[in-house]
């Protein structure tokens, strides 16, 4: 798992290890609280460390259609659940960019043919902690 370091902005939380929105260049994201958020007020700046946890039950071919936008970015299914578009930058282990962060593993493959190609994973859930 690729974790992303970000300038994070705290909105609000449910407490720890629930759920929290978060701002990110202009992002409202909803996280799984591991910073804290009870203790902290809203509009606390602070450096978040956000990571993936792909799902692993999507089907390779909906990866690979998933996103014919050749999008990079979130998209939020519900709940911290978001569908995450990007493009792979490398295999084995694979890689897809997603602009804001990197996601590993969401699928398997040693075949190089795959980097470049845009595709759509599912996130099943996105933590984030503080960084140090």
């Amino acid at each position: 798992m690729t974790a992303s370091i970000v300038a994070a902005t705290f909105i609000a939380s449910e407490g720890e290890y629930l759920e929290a929105v978060i701002e990110v260049d202009g992002q409202r994201l909803h996280v799984m609280d591991e910073f804290g958020g009870a203790q902290m007020a809203a509009g606390t700046l602070f450096k978040a460390e956000l990571s993936p946890m792909p799902s692993e039950r999507d089907d390779w071919d909906v990866i690979f259609h998933a996103n014919p936008g050749r999008e990079q970015g979130l998209r939020r299914l519900d709940g911290w659940r978001y569908l995450a578009l990007g493009v792979v930058t490398q295999v084995d282990p694979v890689i897809c960019d997603c602009g804001l962060l990197q996601v590993e593993d969401a699928f398997h493959t040693r075949d190089a043919r795959c980097v470049g190609a845009y595709v759509g994973v599912t996130l099943a859930r996105l933590d984030a902690c503080r960084s140090r």
